[in-house]
């Protein structure tokens, strides 16, 4: 099958690339800096800059994913805020436009979120049929994303929005988690009981190309491991694999100080499970935390 990716270079997307490169697909990456070697099975296509037709660039495409957006793993300013949001609808808006262009409308779009949509809890549990109630910026976020992206679905088009947990790997959250660890100055982050909803990102990767060919996935996708934990197990886990002592507790007020509001990635949390992905039976390649981390090269 032809299939775009949007972020298709980033670190969730290079590990999408590899699952569908494998699978034999003949895989579009739009980006506004394409590299000049292509392969038989793989493009580089030029977008969101001026001059960029994508739209006549590309054959008919069977399945889009769409990945963009600014990273969230920065000082939340004002204008930081501005252009996470900003970034992630223009492309879904890109995305739409370059759809409506082409004759051929695909017959998928998996489009990103967050699991932070649901809001924050230290009781309850939130599933796909879990609102989306939450108020703070993550959640108002993945809410405007997602609803760009009904505007996509709205076209007949079975669209699957993958909400996110924290994705661990060789990349992303994970090595900052471990960098105190290997300092020995790992301890509790706040309060230690936030849950954190994690995932592995080869199971995000094989669940996105599960999500692509099972036509009986749509809608709403949590990407979470089936046994998410909570911050103190998370800290002590990564101190057993990295044989390092868990010690130093970390107070609330110290990372609100040193990262403001963005300090609810780690201070706030959610309980998020994949009712999802085990209705459908997608079996995990990383469901414990010990081997997910043990198994993520730094």
């Amino acid at each position: 099958m032809n299939i775009a990716i949007t972020g298709g270079t980033g670190f969730i997307g290079q590990h999408v690339k590899k699952v569908l490169e494998a699978e034999g697909h003949h895989l579009y990456i739009l980006t506004r800096k394409p590299k000049d070697s292509e392969q038989n099975h793989l493009h580089y296509v030029q977008w969101l800059t001026e001059g960029a037709t994508p739209e006549h660039e590309l054959p008919a495409i069977d399945i889009w994913i769409n990945l963009a957006g600014k990273s969230i793993f920065t000082r939340w300013t004002h204008q930081a805020k501005q252009d996470i949001l900003s970034s992630r609808l223009q492309a879904t808006k890109e995305v739409r436009r370059i759809i409506e262009a082409q004759q051929t409308k695909p017959s998928v779009l998996i489009q990103a979120s967050a699991v932070g949509i649901y809001g924050t809890s230290q009781t309850q549990n939130f599933t796909e049929e879990s609102p989306p109630e939450g108020t703070d910026f993550l959640s108002h976020t993945s809410k405007l994303w997602e609803q760009e992206g009904q505007t996509i679905e709205a076209l007949g088009i079975r669209t699957v929005y993958t909400r996110f947990g924290v994705v661990l790997g060789e990349k992303g959250t994970l090595p900052l988690m471990k960098l105190p660890y290997q300092l020995f100055a790992g301890g509790t982050i706040g309060s230690g009981s936030q849950w954190v909803s994690w995932v592995h990102v080869d199971d995000v990767a094989h669940l996105i190309a599960f999500a692509m060919e099972n036509d009986q996935v749509s809608g709403p996708l949590n990407l979470t491991s089936p046994h998410p934990v909570q911050m103190k197990q998370l800290g002590q886990t990564i101190a057993s694999t990295l044989h390092r002592p868990h010690w130093l507790k970390v107070p609330s007020f110290v990372i609100k100080t040193a990262l403001g509001e963005m300090s609810l990635l780690v201070l706030e949390g959610q309980r998020a499970l994949p009712k999802k992905a085990l209705l459908s039976s997608y079996k995990f390649l990383h469901p414990e935390l010990k081997e997910a981390i043990s198994h993520s090269e730094v």
